[in-house]
């Protein structure tokens, strides 16, 4: 059956969309930090004046290396954003996403980065996620997970009846986390897709995470190719969030 797609949901139910952006090795500091902070700033204040930083900059940044430490936001509060650590940066935004724009957003950002280092030739990309989180709100003290996932999803998840043969134990999944990952050819890396119960809202809900991860070399040559990289990231993604949410999820999400 073809997947049906489409161009921007009414209902959508996305929480937040990230692009994220390290660089430099877990145990090694980066040299630059923090004089990228302000030079990055410099670039990016006229879209992103409003800076906040965060609590754990009491941390010492050689202990709080690839954590990001400083917010640059669009209005006061206000989303999309960025985020700058020791060797990180991560773009950022929520229910007012769109992909063009956030593409345009993550085209800027790539040379504002390179341009901001001490030492942009030397700047060695060690991974390269595009992420999705997307949730949904259900009734826990109904719903079947298990039936959820296969109804909604489109995944099985099933559990022996011997389990529950003789036992005081319910047939009935309360929680679950999923999570699956499957090799990519285009962008060179992974794609994972993680479910579990959470909240959205403060109500209970089904949490679905769906990222594409190049790492190591595959990381490096995707940063030299950046649009590339991204746009084969985002058609992946694209694909996977549409094929999974077909039939009902879509139908209500399309609604206006």
């Amino acid at each position: 059956m073809p997947v049906a797609y489409h161009d921007n949901l009414p209902n959508k139910p996305l929480v937040e969309a990230i692009l994220e952006i390290k660089w430099g090795e877990q145990t090694q500091p980066d040299p630059a930090y923090p004089i990228i902070v302000g030079r990055l700033y410099e670039k990016v204040r006229e879209a992103y004046p409003v800076i906040e930083d965060l609590p754990v900059v009491q941390v010492p940044p050689n202990m709080t290396i690839h954590v990001v430490r400083h917010r640059f936001r669009a209005s006061e509060d206000g989303w999309p954003l960025i985020q700058v650590g020791p060797g990180v940066v991560t773009l950022n935004t929520t229910e007012s996403y769109q992909w063009p724009g956030f593409r345009d957003r993550a085209l800027a950002l790539h040379p504002h980065i390179k341009e901001s280092h001490t030492k942009p030739e030397a700047l060695n990309v060690t991974s390269l996620v595009l992420r999705y989180i997307d949730a949904v709100e259900v009734d826990s003290e109904q719903m079947d997970m298990r039936d959820f996932l296969k109804r909604k999803l489109h995944i099985d998840v099933s559990a022996p009846d011997i389990l529950f043969e003789g036992q005081p134990v319910e047939n009935r999944l309360t929680d679950a986390i999923v999570q699956l990952s499957f090799p990519t050819t285009s962008p060179s890396g992974q794609v994972q897709l993680a479910i579990s119960t959470g909240q959205k809202g403060g109500k209970p809900a089904v949490v679905w995470n769906t990222l594409l991860l190049s790492a190591g070399t595959d990381a490096q040559k995707g940063w030299e190719d950046f649009a590339g990289w991204l746009d084969a990231a985002h058609s992946v993604l694209h694909h996977w969030f549409f094929a999974l949410i077909q039939g009902d999820l879509y139908e209500g999400f399309a609604r206006a």
